[in-house]
């Protein structure tokens, strides 16, 4: 007989790195919500040029963030779940801007580039504190980082070229 043990519902300790991350990311998200009520009223259209690359990308960090989502149920972590439903609904708002007539304008690069501070707090505090991250090696939660600021930069850059 395998005994088993089953993680209660818990609050993690976390780094003031930690918590900055959290608060300029949470700008963003207030970003991102703004767009999408701007772009309740407007139509929607099919994407084409840059549009299309501008929603690969923040669908490509959204499908890491409904995974992220999953984890932290297992984890049971509450304030680290909680994040994660509002940056889903952060990038599923900003998805959905984007794909009305206007887009979010400006409000895509400031999404951008406040969620790419975030992830630089977030590098950071992990070169720092060099925490323990559940079954991630510090490496492999870097290089989630770095993909993810990669994501951010690279539409930053598509947007303003594209201006």
């Amino acid at each position: 007989m395998t005994a088993t043990t089953e993680r209660s519902w818990h609050i993690g300790e976390y780094h003031p790195l930690a918590w900055a991350e959290t608060a300029v990311k949470a700008i963003a998200f207030v970003v991102a919500y703004v767009a999408f009520v701007h772009a309740l009223d407007r139509s929607l259209h099919s994407p084409s040029g840059i549009r299309i690359v501008e929603l690969a990308l923040l669908g490509v960090a959204e499908l890491g963030i409904l995974l992220t989502m999953v984890v932290r149920v297992i984890e049971r972590e509450l304030i680290a779940l909680g994040f994660a439903v509002f940056n889903n609904a952060a990038h599923a708002s900003m998805l959905y801007a984007l794909f009305a007539i206007p887009g979010p304008g400006g409000l895509l690069s400031l999404f951008c580039a406040f969620m790419l501070g975030g992830e630089l707090i977030k590098w950071r505090w992990l070169h720092q504190t060099r925490p323990t991250l559940r079954e991630l090696s510090l490496m492999a939660a870097q290089a989630f980082v770095v993909a993810y600021a990669a994501i951010y930069l690279v539409a930053l850059i598509f947007w303003e070229v594209a201006k």
